[in-house]
């Protein structure tokens, strides 16, 4: 059994002797963000996962007009998936059975 860790630590590799890994994470290493809703404390949306790193690219970002139109083509993104999330729990709404 061969074992790897990553050099920010996120994670642990290990390899068994067929070949197959595992990743481990620590409990700690766990990040959330979170939307709430304008009416209350609960949460719209969330973002979670281990080693999540959000970077941006702050050569091509040099006014508010690039960080505005970075965070639109963001809130697309979430938007379609979004809406792939709605259609595939409505699905008998949007596809309506054949007679």
């Amino acid at each position: 059994m061969e074992e790897n860790s990553t050099p920010q630590g996120f994670f642990k590799i290990v390899t068994d002797d067929e070949g197959n890994e595992t990743v481990t994470f620590r409990t700690t290493d766990l990040i959330t963000y979170g939307v709430i809703g304008y009416e209350d404390d609960e949460l719209l949306a969330t973002i979670t996962g281990y080693g999540l790193s959000i970077n941006f690219n702050m050569r091509l970002i040099n006014s508010i007009a690039d960080a505005e139109k970075m965070a639109n083509g963001m809130a697309d993104i979430f938007f379609k998936a979004l809406m792939d999330q709605l259609i595939e729990i409505n699905k008998d709404i949007v596809t309506p059975s054949q007679p």
